[in-house]
């Protein structure tokens, strides 16, 4: 009964002047009964539940004007893992000359998606607390936290590949984007 009267707060807005009237007219009566009821009973959970009930009737805000039911808010859905690989890939066999480079590469591609990762969080906790307010993130965050998916996708192919220029292009590409992304949402 509790969950009708909190859930049927909104219904009071479109009630006709007649339909207002009937409503005071039985929560009235209802508290009444149930405060009653709440008083008399011998049963203590009866005596309990009617009591509960009897002041949700109170506070029925078609039945009494000016008095608000607790909105009852979910809490905001959190936000999930970035959609790019947070390791760099396996590299395979390097040659040797080639070594040095790839191992760079590989820990440079560990450091800036650990840093895009986290810019991502902000921004994604940021947009869905947007989004609760009828709101959203700007356009240029907004396509840079999208750019950051096939930005490490091409990385990592280019990685794989043993192109290193390519995925040096890449990465630095990302940390640019990254650094976009931080301006407007933080570290």
């Amino acid at each position: 009964m509790e969950r009708y009267l909190i859930y049927g707060s909104s219904y009071c807005s479109g009630l006709a002047a007649a339909q207002y009237a009937a409503n005071v007219a039985m929560a009235r009566n209802m508290s009444t009964y149930l405060s009653s009821v709440g008083t008399t009973a011998t049963d203590p959970e009866a005596r309990v539940a009617a009591l509960r009930v009897a002041a949700a009737f109170n506070s029925f805000p078609c039945a009494y004007p000016g008095k608000q039911l607790p909105v009852i808010l979910p809490p905001p859905p959190k936000p999930g893992d970035p959609p790019f690989a947070l390791v760099s890939p396996d590299l395979g066999k390097v040659p040797d000359a080639e070594q040095e480079t790839a191992a760079d590469l590989a820990v440079r591609y560990d450091t800036d998606v650990a840093r895009s990762a986290a810019a991502w969080k902000n921004a994604e906790t940021l947009r869905l607390s947007l989004v609760q307010r009828g709101m959203t993130l700007n356009a240029q965050t907004s396509s840079a936290v999208l750019r950051l998916k096939p930005l490490y996708d091409d990385s990592a192919a280019a990685l794989k590949a043993h192109n290193w220029d390519e995925a040096l292009s890449n990465l630095q590409a990302a940390e640019a984007t990254t650094q976009k992304i931080e301006a407007t949402v933080g570290h």
